[in-house]
């Protein structure tokens, strides 16, 4: 009877730790395989490559929120040498946050972070507006200033009103 109960905790034990698992319920990282030229006008950025995701789709620069949410969106950017380069989320065609990244002629990365809540079908994009015409770099993601990446987790499900 006791080895009964011990497995039976055992069972129990294995299928809690399975619940907890912190895998949200939509997430995304894309980068380049290639360079791309961002000019003073400003220039929304076209993804290339999925490195991994589940529940969000993208085509392109578009970025299409599955469901409603807070999110969590990083991006990261290597570049030639600006004094200035202003990163901005666009959602459904409209700029609605932006993150200044001021330096000097050494400067050549830009990251940001963006925390916003998203409706269902939301479609977001993100634009660089440098001091300076330059190129975006594609370099490899987990090395020395990898580019262009960008996350976007899902942090909650629809929150009450």
């Amino acid at each position: 009877m006791n080895r009964e109960v011990v497995r039976d905790i055992v069972d129990l034990q294995r299928t809690i730790s399975q619940i907890n698992d912190e895998i949200p319920d939509a997430a995304l990282t894309l980068t380049r395989t290639a360079a791309q030229a961002i000019t003073t006008a400003g220039t929304t950025i076209v993804w290339q490559s999925r490195i991994r995701g589940q529940g969000i789709t993208w085509s392109g620069a578009s970025i299409t929120i599955p469901t409603p949410g807070w999110y969590h969106i990083s991006v990261a950017f290597h570049h030639g040498a600006l004094n200035d380069n202003l990163i901005r989320l666009g959602v459904n065609g409209v700029n609605v946050q932006f993150a200044p990244g001021i330096g000097d002629v050494n400067f050549d990365v830009s990251s940001a972070h963006f925390m916003r809540y998203f409706n269902l079908s939301d479609v977001i994009q993100i634009s660089v507006l440098p001091s300076a015409n330059v190129n975006i770099n594609a370099r490899a993601e987990s090395g020395v200033a990898e580019s262009p990446m960008l996350n976007i987790v899902q942090l909650t499900n629809q929150a009450e009103a």
